[in-house]
């Protein structure tokens, strides 16, 4: 503005001038008229230079505007950008702190002020030091004590907290932590989550060792080796402590299927649990779980080793298109079989490839106990029935055949093998209370060690665990027909094929295990209970635990919010 006056300063000036000598008349008549023309010229010329002079100053302030309208927000972006760093910067270090705290105070055995001790669902919220984090952000953490539910991908079996201490081998209190850590500057707010896991040895310390029961039915179906599965198999859970399967008492995603070596499903095949491959964890690179056609698993796939042709969606809900759907408790209404699963922790995936499956141990099955009903080889074809009352005749052997019908008692049986085709039928009544067990050796001609086709086994109890069979022959298990069969069958040595239309409730373990036709496999979960399967009789193995010694937390799972 200032250069804008001084050249209309310059500009008057010489207009006076030469008004100063045309008002001396220095000038001749001529020049006078020439200096009254100039003068008024002048002043023209003076009007003319103001304007281009004030033009050029407008010009001269709009450019400058414009260059600071374009400068300023780079300036405020780079300096919200330096906000922003610190502000995310101070919260990763709040929670780097609290975590060297808790960790700290577990070495020590005392207890941080970070720490939240109770697993009362309300966090522990605590305000980070300004000297810890290096921030003029304010840094305020949220631990809470929550436990991952069973359907957790970092779900531990061996960190599930025993309060009562009468666990052996489990920890006397949770030590899973939940921290989430917010950072607040200058009207902007970062926040960080991660989940922490505690890491354990054995040794003396927290959980005691001692003897576990492990019972033989945990699954569905068991194979040691190649589990495979076509047509329209399905599996699926219920308990029969609640009643007979159906209604509220059913449960697709506790139906599981497992395997030391491989899986393979396909056709319209749903294993409406989890499929756990525990294979021998040789090589990262090597395929145990493969699936084709409209095959699909309700809950998770756990595998020692590389899963092809499986997909899923790591989130709330599964998607439509999912093989492995990771769904685990009817809780609310959701988009897939009107169903959801529970809600998953931070990091959750349905598959898990964690190289860390432990084998399952297949130990023989039992003996037949001392007193048993010898029987030999069992038939019941055509129309012929045998009928499990309480208060019957112990019989020398069972062979029935045409319309013949014969009444036994529950008890103990051994024979060399079993086989119920035709229209035969065993009948298991309503009013039986004790269990019906047999014992099969294998000694007798033919390639199967079991077989139930036609009518097979009609347990009216409704409860498998009233119908048990065992051996340790290597021939095969054959089980077909369309019939409702309620049992166990334990043959770690055979290999077993399910077949026809009919429906299994119960369990089956064996050597191999193939799957073909419409058959529907139905998990009792009571057989999976220790004391369960104690107090029925049922086939289980003492295994020692050793004691447990936390040693520190780790993170599993980070998220930025």
């Amino acid at each position: 503005m200032s250069v804008i006056l001084s050249l209309r300063k310059y500009f008057r000036d010489l207009n006076y001038v030469s008004n100063l000598f045309c008002a001396k008349k220095i000038f001749s008549p001529t020049k006078s008229q020439e200096c009254s023309q100039t003068a008024k010229h002048g002043r023209r010329e003076d009007g003319f230079a103001v304007a281009a002079i004030t033009a050029i100053g407008c010009m001269a302030g709009f450019w400058l505007l414009a260059a600071a309208s374009t400068v300023y927000p780079a300036y405020q972006k780079a300096a919200e950008f330096r906000y922003w760093t610190n502000v995310r910067s101070a919260a990763e270090a709040g929670l780097d702190y609290t975590v060297s705290q808790l960790n700290m105070a577990m070495q020590t055995g005392t207890t941080s002020t970070f720490d939240d001790p109770t697993t009362d669902a309300a966090p522990k919220v605590t305000t980070v030091p300004s000297s810890v984090t290096g921030s003029f952000a304010t840094v305020s953490v949220s631990v809470l004590n929550v436990a991952p539910p069973e359907t957790s991908s970092v779900w531990d079996s061996q960190l599930v907290a025993d309060p009562s201490g009468q666990t052996p081998g489990h920890p006397s209190s949770n030590y899973w932590r939940v921290i989430t850590s917010t950072a607040q500057y200058a009207g902007l707010s970062s926040q960080v989550r991660i989940v922490l896991k505690p890491t354990y040895t054995g040794g003396s310390g927290d959980g005691g060792s001692g003897s576990v029961t492990v019972p033989y039915f945990n699954f569905a179906i068991f194979s040691q080796n190649a589990f495979t599965s076509s047509g329209n198999m399905r599996s699926d859970a219920y308990d029969s402590r609640n009643g007979a399967y159906g209604g509220s008492n059913v449960n697709d995603y506790r139906g599981d299927v497992g395997t030391n070596t491989s899986i393979n499903i396909s056709g319209n095949t749903i294993i409406g649990g989890s499929a756990v491959v525990s294979s021998l964890p040789t090589s990262t690179t090597l395929v145990v779980a493969t699936r084709g056609g409209n095959a699909r698993i309700n809950s998770m796939l756990k595998t020692n080793g590389i899963a092809s042709s499986f997909t899923q969606t790591i989130g709330d809900y599964p998607g439509v298109n999912d093989t492995v759907r990771g769904q685990h408790k009817p809780t609310m209404v959701a988009p897939i079989e009107g169903v959801s699963p529970n809600p998953r922790v931070v990091g959750y995936t349905p598959t898990l490839i964690s190289q860390s499956q432990a084998q399952v141990s297949l130990a023989p099955a039992p003996s037949a106990p001392s007193g048993s009903y010898n029987v030999g080889a069992v038939s019941v074809s055509g129309n012929g029935r045998v009928i499990i009352r309480n208060g019957a005749t112990p019989p020398s052997s069972i062979n029935v055949s045409s319309n013949n019908t014969i009444y036994i008692p529950p008890g103990n049986y051994k024979a060399s093998s079993m086989s119920v085709s035709g229209n035969g039928q065993i009948i298991v009544e309503s009013s039986v209370s004790s269990n019906v067990t047999w014992s099969l050796e294998g000694n007798s001609a033919g390639a199967n060690v079991l077989t139930l086709s036609g009518n097979g086994i009609a347990n009216q109890t409704a409860i498998p665990a009233k119908f048990q069979i065992y051996t340790n022959s290597s021939k095969n298990v054959n089980i077909s027909g369309n019939a409702n069969t309620h049992a166990v069958i334990y043959a770690p040595s055979a290999n077993a094929s399910i077949s026809g239309n009919g429906n299994f409730f119960g369990s089956l373990v064996a050597k191999g295990a193939t799957v073909s036709g419409n058959g529907m496999v139905h998990f009792d979960l009571a057989l999976a209970d220790p004391t369960y399967a104690q107090q029925n009789g049922l086939g289980y193995t003492q295994a020692t635990t050793p004691a447990l010694d936390i040693t520190g937390l780790q993170t599993v799972s980070w998220e930025e919010l």
